[in-house]
């Protein structure tokens, strides 16, 4: 039976619409915005630092008492100079990210103070070697785009453990890196190492494979040494994530809408003040929009809450045409458990949904306290589940397979088709690391459950896959800065 040909184009048609989420009407974001502005021009910010305070001062804001009250006029000012596109590099040099709207990346925290022990599942501090482990993992797993430390290296004099951590990563990972510091000579410091990397500090700005994670002291305080950080930054071009880490009921608002105003109202005023420093500077924002359990004041990461709040900031960046940074792929329980598995990926997904940009502390256990390598590796399945959902169904002529069906007709079956041989593998989602076999089978190989199998998985790269460092010159000169 041949199959009519008869209306194979369509006028209005588009092949494939992609899953997304819509959180607010324009009038809900318009009037965020409005709230926003009303924070700042009648609360003000505290501003701990005297150039910044200047800059704000003599830009036409009122100043008293360190307290700057600013205008809307130059918010929206801020927000039109402000790149809406910023192009990430990886320590090659290559291309790795876009930050846009709809396009979304992924990667781990920063910052632990515990990891569970990678032989004994114990509970213990972080040490170097966590951090370096990590940064192999994220290097070798395909769906994290980009580095962070992932631990705070105790075994390091505590002075220079945020060098450590970049260099424990910059030496073991070529992904693009989100860093911390300490203060502004660390940080300086930790530019010289990225730029003996890329050549020189004009390569580096020019291609930039570092950004500064920063953050103001909520409710409503930039501090000097947050100040100092970022205008740095914009010194020597490297783009900028401001954004607070809020605890919903205790630093901020309870309501989700409070909690996104106070924190939209934090963000854009950083970003007021460094495209005051340098218009057209390069600032992310968004934030830690986490809620606190009231009943024992824990921050929920992975909380449907937060995931809501993530959702919220990242339609108002779109908004306002703006990169964001989120959070997701975290849980509050203490090991990598079905509850962490479901707070994991419910995030990853809805952000995947809603269009973020940068998604990190993935891979966190324990409320933000405590990092995992099998967790991370579970992670790279989760983030590759909400890719292949967030990429919606392929609908045209092939997929819909018409003529394959006719062919195989009533009471056939499709094993040998040539259709399913073309699109098996990208129709039905594979992941690593999942239980995909017969009861018996599974007993057979051994009845691991997905944290064996993960910890498999990460024994193997971290035994047997090669160190991706830079070139040896850059290694020496990174070696003789910390």
């Amino acid at each position: 039976m041949e199959v009519s040909k008869i209306s194979t184009y369509r006028s209005n048609y588009n092949q494939q619409l992609s899953p997304q989420l819509k959180w607010f009407s324009t009038g809900q974001l318009e009037e965020i915005h409005s709230a926003t502005v009303d924070v700042l021009e009648q609360a003000g910010v505290r501003v701990d630092h005297d150039e910044a305070l200047k800059l704000l001062k003599d830009a036409g804001c009122i100043v008293k008492d360190r307290v700057a009250k600013i205008p809307g006029w130059l918010i929206d000012e801020a927000i039109r100079m402000a790149p809406s596109k910023i192009n990430i590099y990886d320590r090659e040099g290559n291309p790795a990210m876009n930050l846009e709207a709809n396009y979304t990346y992924y990667g781990a925290g920063s910052d632990l103070p515990f990891h569970l022990d990678f032989e004994t599942g114990q509970r213990r501090n972080s040490v170097k070697q966590d951090v370096v482990n990590a940064a192999r993992l994220i290097d070798k797993l395909p769906n994290f785009d980009f580095s962070m430390s992932y631990g705070i290296p105790t075994d390091v004099p505590a002075a220079k453990g945020d060098l450590h951590q970049f260099a424990a990563q910059v030496l073991h990972c070529s992904k693009p890196i989100i860093f911390t510091s300490f203060n502004r000579e660390n940080l300086k410091t930790i530019i010289d190492m990225a730029a003996a990397v890329t050549g020189s500090h004009e390569d580096l700005r020019d291609r930039p494979f570092i950004i500064l994670y920063d953050e103001p002291i909520s409710p409503l305080i930039h501090t000097g040494e947050g100040m100092d950080k970022m205008l740095t930054c914009v010194e020597y071009g490297i783009p900028v994530i401001y954004t607070p880490g809020v605890v919903a009921g205790g630093t901020c608002p309870v309501t989700k809408a409070g909690t996104i105003v106070q924190m939209n109202a934090e963000s854009i005023s950083g970003l007021v003040i460094a495209q005051l420093k340098k218009k057209g500077s390069p600032v992310i924002i968004g934030g830690g929009a986490t809620p606190m359990e009231m009943s024992t004041t824990a921050t929920l990461y992975g909380s449907p809450d937060a995931a809501m709040n993530y959702c919220a900031m990242t339609e108002l960046a779109k908004f306002y045409g703006l990169p964001n940074f989120t959070e997701a792929g975290c849980s509050n329980a203490p090991v990598p458990d079905a509850q962490a598995g479901m707070e994991a990926s419910t995030g990853l997904l809805l952000n995947q949904l809603a269009g973020a940009n940068l998604v990190h502390d993935v891979g966190y256990l324990d409320g933000g306290k405590t990092g995992s390598l099998p967790f991370l590796v579970m992670n790279d399945d989760f983030i590759s589940a909400a890719r292949y959902i967030g990429a919606g169904t392929v609908v045209n002529r092939d997929t819909i397979g018409t003529e394959n069906i006719v062919k195989v007709g009533p009471s056939g079956h499709y094993l040998g088709e040539e259709h399913t041989m073309k699109y098996f593998r990208s129709e039905i989602w594979s992941p690593t690391v999942f239980n995909r076999t017969m009861y018996q089978n599974w007993e057979q190989a051994g009845s691991k459950d997905i944290v064996e199998l993960a910890r498999d998985k990460a024994r193997h790269i971290l035994e047997n896959e090669p160190v991706n460092a830079p070139a040896p010159e850059a290694v020496e000169k990174i070696n003789k800065l910390f």
